[in-house]
């Protein structure tokens, strides 16, 4: 890899000391989207890898996190932006093409506003999502009949728990946020088995953004709060304001536990954004009661407030459409028009993370065998997850928690001696039905070929039979046929497309298999 990838086209990382240039240019849009803050583009910056630079006088911001280099925004400025834009993808086409993937230059998270201004001839646009809106005194009472449930369960909340809310300090309750977040990303991946795998990569990159936010709040000028709530459940009706039974000295208790926080900001001439907000959802009503809270406490003098998009996940868009919004504001992605062109430049697609890359391989000296993981695999599982996934693989705390529950099934293929590969599989109870997902399947680059993935895969779907699982999910990116056709042999079938699921233009297949008709061990023997 170059020691400088980005030598000679003049990006920069974002850093501190750049708030007020980038600010002034946010400042010039009369409708913003989300994304169009600086504190969202410095949270942001290490997951995404996000760099600037200005081009005749107009902001260009650059995101590399999926290998390739993509324009995050369209150029920001007073001017003309045409010749602006043409020079921006001439830098993304100049990296892109040193490494095959010419194709991927694009201009992402386009709002209509910015549209308007660069939508002609030569470029396609898709949509990409859209921010939810909503009218802030509304979510401050939460009144009328299509947000009781809301309501009641704020009120709930408010009864059953003794609780107190304090402004975000970084030396005060860092820590306390850091172990509800690592908590959070660990329950929220083994919650959601029917979604995406792809969903997990950007929980982990969201942990990485927030974690830099609660860092660097006070520097960003983002407001913050969090909610304290004592362990336990508080007697439901006790006539005693949450503050009180704390004492009125402001020191904590002894069972008192961080259970939430969040984090917003301004936005434009109208609008406040809610940038992050993460509760135990063991706590029930905690989340409408700190989104409420916040909006009462640091946005009522706005008229709207932005909660982002939905990431194109079906669970999080139910969840905000119930708060009913009062418009959205539509996303959108621009790519030049395609040119049949001739060249030495090629496609090479990025090596599949489990699959046989070849069927005349010449079989393995020595068999792998399948067995459950213990404690003692973990470093080089660790280590396979590492090299596969790079900024995307399980941690080892991770790794250790699936070893623990009940409800994962974690193996390993051993083979003359060696750990050669790991898989994991997730169960889910939800509303009787017991349902399975296979959540991580890895296999050493140098022991690919040998079909070892064939048959951890036989092996995790043999396991979920055994539980009495009635249908199994997965998801494999659309580009990495060996990937699907060995999936396809094992009874998966296709039941979706998932859009930009494993980065810009990286979409996904979201595959189903009848467990209870599917014949796993065929696969091991293929």
């Amino acid at each position: 890899m170059d020691d400088d990838p980005f030598s000679g086209l003049g990006l920069r990382p974002v850093e501190l000391a750049d708030r007020a240039v980038l600010t002034s240019c946010f400042d010039t849009l009369t409708e913003p989207l989300s994304d169009y803050t600086f504190s969202q583009l410095y949270t942001w910056r290490n997951s995404l890898r996000i760099l600037w630079k200005m081009i005749r006088g107009h902001l260009c911001v650059f995101a590399n996190g999926t290998g390739d280099l993509t324009l995050l925004m369209p150029p920001i400025g007073d001017t003309n932006g045409g010749p602006v834009l043409a020079e921006a993808f001439e830098v993304m086409d100049a990296y892109n093409a040193r490494r095959g993937v010419l194709d991927r230059s694009r201009v992402e998270y386009v709002s209509e506003e910015l549209l308007a201004r660069f939508n002609g001839p030569g470029l396609s646009t898709q949509p990409m999502g859209a921010d939810y809106i909503y009218d802030v005194n509304r979510m401050i009472d939460l009144a009328g009949g299509d947000l009781a449930s809301k309501r009641q369960a704020k009120n709930r909340f408010m009864r059953n728990y003794t609780y107190r809310v304090e402004p975000y300090d970084a030396q005060v309750h860092r820590e306390g946020c850091i172990s509800l977040l690592d908590t959070w990303k660990i329950h929220q991946d083994a919650q959601h088995l029917e979604e995406p795998n792809a969903s997990a990569v950007k929980r982990s990159k969201e942990s990485i953004a927030t974690a830099l936010c609660l860092d660097t709040a006070q520097e960003l000028g983002l407001r913050g709060m969090v909610v304290y709530v004592r362990e336990g459940d508080a007697p439901a009706e006790t006539g005693v304001l949450p503050n009180e039974a704390f004492g009125s000295t402001g020191a904590s208790p002894s069972r008192e536990v961080i259970r939430a926080f969040t984090f917003g900001e301004y936005l434009g001439r109208d609008q406040s954004s809610i940038t992050i907000e993460k509760t135990d959802l063991e706590v029930k009503g905690l989340a409408q009661f700190i989104f409420s809270e916040f909006c009462r406490l640091n946005w009522s003098d706005r008229l709207l407030v932005n909660v982002g998009d939905d990431w194109g996940l079906e669970s999080l868009a139910w969840t905000k459409q119930s708060y009913r919004p009062v418009k959205l504001l539509k996303k959108y992605t621009l790519r030049k028009v395609p040119v049949s062109v001739s060249g030495p430049e090629s496609f090479h697609p990025e090596v599949p993370a489990v699959t046989s890359r070849a069927t005349n391989v010449l079989p393995p000296i020595h068999e792998p065998m399948i067995r459950r993981a213990r404690k003692e695999d973990v470093p080089v599982t660790v280590e396979m997850e590492q090299s596969t996934f790079t900024a995307f693989a399980l941690k080892k705390r991770q790794l250790q928690y699936h070893l623990q529950r009940d409800s994962s099934i974690f193996l390993v293929a051993e083979q003359a001696e060696r750990v050669v590969g790991n898989g994991i599989a997730l169960l889910r109870n939800h509303k009787g039905c017991i349902s399975g997902r296979i959540y991580s399947l890895v296999v050493r680059s140098d022991c690919r070929g040998q079909r070892i993935g064939a048959k951890m895969l036989a092996a995790l779907l043999a396991e979920l039979q055994l539980r009495e699982v009635k249908r199994v999910y997965l998801e494999v990116e659309e580009s990495n046929c060996p990937a699907l056709l060995l999936y396809e042999r094992s009874g998966f079938k296709r039941i979706g497309t998932l859009p930009h699921y494993y980065g810009p233009n990286k979409h996904g297949v979201h595959m189903m298999c009848d467990a209870s008709i599917v014949q796993p061990a065929a696969a091991a023997r293929r």
